[in-house]
C-alpha cells in the first residue's frame, strides 16, 4: 500500500485557489500543488451547471491527509468541495523523498 497520494479539489479561479494553495503549503501539508484549468459538468442544487473552475492537485503523504482536508474544509469557499485522494503507487525515489521533507518527515 502506497504512503502517498494526489488530493484534488476545485476552485471558481486562481485567486480563489491561492490564499488555500498558501495556508497548505505553509503549513507543510503538502509537497506541491498544480493548478489546471478545466470545465466542470454537474448538477448542483436541481441545477445543471457548466463552469470553468480551476483543478488544485495536491502532491502529499496518506500521513497527513486527515489534517489537509480538515485545512481544506475550514478555508474553502465552496459549500461542499471536492476533496479526493487518489493513491499513487508509484513515484521516483527522489520525488518521494522530496515529499517526506516538504511535509515535514525528511
Amino acid at each position: 500500500m502506497s504512503k502517498y497520494g494526489i488530493v484534488l479539489t476545485t476552485f471558481e479561479n486562481e485567486k480563489q485557489a491561492e490564499p488555500v494553495i498558501n495556508e497548505i503549503i505553509k503549513n507543510k501539508l503538502a509537497a506541491c500543488i498544480q493548478e489546471i484549468k478545466i470545465k466542470s459538468h454537474y448538477i448542483w442544487k436541481d441545477e445543471l451547471c457548466h463552469d470553468d473552475e480551476i483543478l488544485v492537485l495536491i502532491k502529499t503523504r496518506k500521513e497527513v491527509y486527515p489534517e489537509l482536508e480538515k485545512k481544506l474544509l475550514e478555508l474553502h469557499p465552496y459549500e461542499t468541495p471536492e476533496i479526493l485522494m487518489v493513491d499513487a503507487e508509484k513515484g521516483s525515489k527522489a520525488y518521494l523523498a522530496w515529499i517526506d521533507e516538504q511535509t515535514g518527515k525528511g
